[in-house]
Formats: C-alpha cells, sequence, structure tokens
C-alpha cells in the first residue's frame, strides 16, 4: 500500500517534484520572450551584426555628404533673380561639402568614429560613439527642417516691405540619407549594449 501511495504521488495530478520540475521551468523559460532571444541570436551573433550595422552607418552617413543637402533656390527665385551677379558661382544643388564651412567635416569624422569604434572599439569608445551619433542626428533634423545656403540674397525693393528675398530653399536628398545612415548606427550601438 506504500509503495502504490508513493507511485501515486509521483504520477498523480498533484504537481510535480524532483528533477521534471527543472526540466519543466527550463522548458518554459526557454519559450519565453527573453529565453527566445538568447537562443536565436547568441551573444557572437548580436555583437556581429551590430558592428556591420555600425559599419553600414557609418558608410552611409559619409556618402551622404556627396549627396545634395539643399536646393537653395526656388524655380520662382530663380526666375527672377537667376541672372544676378550675387548668384553667380553659387551651387543650385549643393552637396554638404558646397554649402558647410566646417559641419561637412565634422559629419566625415563622425562617419569614420563610427567605422574605427565597430572595428576596434572598447565598450567606452563605442559609448562616445553613441553620443557624438545622436547629437549628428539632432543636427541633420535641423538641417531637414531648415536647408542649409551659402548666405547668398537679394534685396528686392519691390516687397511691401523692402526686405531680402526669400530663396525658397528646400532640404536634398542627402538629409534623408544621413538620418538613415545615423539611425542604422545608433540601432547598432544600441544592439550591442543589450544584456546576454
Amino acid at each position: 500500500m506504500s509503495s502504490d501511495g508513493e507511485s501515486g504521488s509521483a504520477t498523480g495530478p498533484g504537481p510535480a517534484t524532483g528533477p521534471a520540475t527543472g526540466t519543466r521551468s527550463a522548458v518554459d523559460a526557454s519559450r519565453g520572450p527573453r529565453g527566445f532571444w538568447r537562443t536565436l541570436v547568441r551573444r557572437e551573433h548580436r555583437e556581429m551584426a551590430a558592428d556591420w550595422m555600425i559599419v553600414l552607418g557609418g558608410l552611409t552617413l559619409f556618402a551622404s555628404l556627396f549627396l545634395t543637402w539643399s536646393h537653395q533656390f526656388s524655380k520662382a527665385f530663380l526666375d527672377a533673380f537667376g541672372t544676378a551677379d550675387q548668384l553667380q558661382g553659387v551651387a543650385r544643388d549643393a552637396t554638404a561639402w558646397q554649402v558647410f564651412s566646417s559641419m561637412d567635416v565634422v559629419l566625415a569624422l563622425l562617419a569614420l568614429g563610427l567605422l574605427g569604434a565597430a572595428l576596434a572599439g572598447s565598450r567606452t569608445v563605442r559609448l562616445v560613439a553613441l553620443a557624438a551619433a545622436v547629437v549628428g542626428l539632432v543636427f541633420v533634423l535641423h538641417a531637414l527642417g531648415t536647408p542649409p545656403t551659402n548666405g547668398a540674397n537679394i534685396f528686392n525693393p519691390a516687397l511691401s516691405v523692402p526686405s531680402f528675398a526669400p530663396t525658397g530653399a528646400t532640404a536634398g536628398a542627402g538629409e534623408t540619407v544621413a538620418l538613415v545612415g545615423l539611425g542604422v548606427a545608433i540601432a547598432g550601438l544600441g544592439l550591442g549594449f543589450t544584456p546576454d
């Protein structure tokens, strides 16, 4: 009778005890979101993916500097003042190298810094790179909302209140590509800091 009771307690409807509990807990944990993530993407795979994302982001940011960052003059402005002496030699669709005096160099250094952080950066270096990338992102967002210009202005006395004629500058593809590059790099840096 005692053996039957012991057998019933081990196999009956009551809560499982002994090694079975550990096995069930391990299975349940592996099915949870964090357990599934750890199983799917191991640490070395995650770090490799993060490195490639940072490299891709840095290269994309650098390439964006050669694209148009500002359509400096609207069609209406050019129709009215396109032959003015003040506009001679001023790029109509300026790249970052043409429209910035120093921020083009800063963004290029940031792109190179991201590459260096991905290839040989310590955790501290990557934290610095992350902070710099966030600052760069804020700057590019500002440039997207307020397109940069070379400062070429024409005074128009025909306006109701005589003043400089609005140039109608609009952002180019450069800001958008730079945003994508910085977003990818920041995501990669963040992925590298996720816990195991």
